[in-house]
């Protein structure tokens, strides 16, 4: 298996040098060798203290339906949510709490957090008076007021439903005055951050609210006439190609660093490196870019530009325990899913899929997380094992024919198990899927559109098996019964394949909701625990981003896993 994957590995290496070597040759001469990472935030100069300057060009690979975080399918990984709005709070790389649109921090000694022995909160945030919407006007604590109800209108497509409805009352003190109410314990109450009460313009909105809902979702105020009230506001748009951003002077922090920002959409990786070597773009990041194409360029450029690599996310397997169209009924055994597990070379699959920046993953965990030993411990783990994943599916009825072939049960029936893919893990799927044909089922692959990767009803209706990616955190561990997508909540629900278990969900709130440190790892520990048990949905690799840029660019640095998006530091990026 490693040898194989390792062969693999050259030929996706070269494939992609071939391409990235045709557009080096018409690269014009680049700047001196540059460093694995850049260089942190300086001292401001003079020029930049003088107001924003320069362009810096990106490739994202998709087009957003809406510039909002909380509406359709909400801002691409975070980098439109960053860029074009903002949220009371920010987390830094290392996951600490700073004030953007709050002037400060909420906490128990400065009154603003009020705990009640009931469990019942209050959060008092104060605004910064200065902060403007990209139109100019002031943003008030009513434009919180009016976005809670909103979020909480069932009829509307609400892309990340909490923690709204976890709030009693959201309540406009004054203009720079917010207060929120909370019926029950909820660990960020007091750091509110990305795609969480994120401000709507009333001036904008509301009459069309009232007086047009069924069309409130449509138009133009989602996206090309946005008005948000992040570091940079829209200035042109164009369709299928790209759009131009520009500094917004009355941004909370103070202008941006940069004046203008040009995003083009180009999905295809490929076609991003070219852009990127022939200087059409200054910079790319996943997750259209992955490691195989950070390794290519890393190997071809010649120091013109630099790879930053992490790992927030995990690419895993989910099964489907709804009755769907062409539903696989056999998922729903533990036993056929452990035993799925157990034919899957997830060692030769790191190689293959990261070559050599990430490895396997066994839980809803990063190694970097001072819980990581203490969960290793207790999970359960399924390495290459494939007597076990026989002996498995054997107990669940599914045996081998003396004469060879699939596996049957006693009707005759052959193990027929449809793995689906986006196309940014095909290769994934493919790998999988020969594994588990190695071990006698009959399994298929089924490339979901990338029209349609973002139909929360399709992505939904998988009849056996799912690849997805997801960043690792408690508010992203979404395999609770309340994550089910179904028809009234448009499918939006990210627990895609509906699992649910009772002793889940109940140490899932526990993680989200106790104040006490003891009972919150204890039930950290618990859940991912019990996950690896009973393998609704199941961490296979890591999932590695990258961002890969030119020399002149100066400032991105990644992200804090939950906390989607490498632009949350946007306003401090710079190009020389």
């Amino acid at each position: 298996m490693i040898r194989r994957a390792k062969r693999a590995r050259a030929s996706m290496l070269g494939s992609i040098a071939l391409v990235l070597a045709t557009a080096l040759a018409a690269c014009s001469q680049g700047q001196p060798v540059g460093r694995s990472v850049p260089d942190a935030a300086a001292q401001p100069t003079a020029s930049q203290l003088a107001g924003p300057r320069g362009t810096l060009k990106v490739a994202w690979g998709r087009e957003p339906e809406t510039l909002s975080p909380k509406f359709l399918a909400g801002a691409e990984d975070g980098e439109y949510q960053w860029t074009f709005n903002s949220a009371l709070t920010v987390r830094d790389l290392a996951g600490e709490p700073h004030p953007v649109l709050a002037r400060e921090i909420p906490t128990q000694e400065n009154g603003d957090f009020v705990i009640n022995p009931d469990g019942t909160m209050v959060t008092t945030y104060r605004l910064r008076a200065g902060a403007t919407w990209h139109d100019g006007t002031p943003i008030t604590a009513g434009d919180y007021v009016f976005a809670h109800e909103v979020y909480l209108d069932k009829n509307l497509p609400i892309q990340q439903p909490q923690p709204e409805p976890l709030m009693s009352a959201v309540e406009a003190k004054d203009d720079y005055t917010l207060v929120i109410s909370w019926r029950e314990p909820f660990l960020a109450a007091n750091t509110l951050g990305y795609q969480q009460l994120n401000p709507l313009p009333r001036h904008v909105l509301e009459a069309k609210y009232r007086n047009n809902h069924d069309n409130f979702a449509i138009g133009e105020e989602w996206t090309t006439a946005y008005v948000g009230t992040g570091p940079f506001r829209v200035e042109r748009w164009t369709r299928g190609s790209g759009l131009v951003a520009r500094a917004h002077p009355g941004w909370a922090l103070g202008p941006p660093k940069l004046d203008t920002l040009e995003i083009r959409f180009i999905p295809d990786a490929n076609a991003q490196m070219a852009s990127l070597l022939s200087g059409a773009v200054d910079m790319v990041n996943s997750p259209t870019v992955r490691s195989n194409e950070a390794a290519a360029i890393r190997e071809q450029w010649n120091g013109q530009g630099y790879v930053t690599s992490w790992v927030t996310r995990a690419q895993y397997l989910e099964f489907q325990f709804r009755q769907v169209p062409n539903w696989q009924r056999a998922v729903t055994d533990v036993r056929v899913r452990q035993a799925l597990l157990s034919a899957v070379d997830r060692q030769a699959l790191a190689d293959t899929i990261n070559l050599g920046f990430g490895g396997v993953a066994d839980a809803f965990i990063v190694p970097t997380d001072p819980l990581y030993p203490e969960v290793e411990q207790v999970i359960t783990k399924y390495p290459l094992d494939l007597n076990r994943s026989s002996a498995l599916l054997a107990e669940a009825g599914w045996q081998k024919p003396a004469g060879g072939g699939p596996a049957v049960n006693a009707a005759g029936q052959t193990l027929d198990v449809e793995l689906w893919t986006t196309t940014d893990a095909t290769r994934v799927g493919e790998i999988v899927v020969n594994n588990w044909k190695g071990a006698g089922v009959n399994a298929s692959t089924f490339g979901i559109p990338a029209a349609r990767a973002r139909d929360g009803e399709l992505r939904s209706s998988f009849p056996a098996a799912n690849v997805n990616s997801r960043s690792i955190g408690p508010d992203n561990f979404v395999w609770t019964t309340s994550g089910f997508p179904t028809p009234a909540n448009r499918f939006v629900g990210s627990n895609r394949g509906s699992f649910s278990d009772p002793e889940v969900d109940r140490l899932q709130k526990i993680r989200l909701t106790s104040f006490d440190p003891g009972e919150q790892k204890q039930a950290t520990v618990g859940v991912l625990k019990r996950m690896t048990e009973l393998v609704g949905a199941q961490p296979m690799i890591y999932a590695v981003e990258v961002i890969v840029a030119r020399n002149s660019v100066h400032g991105p640095v990644g992200n804090y896993g939950p906390q989607q998006g490498i632009t949350w530091n946007i306003q401090d990026w710079e190009v020389s």
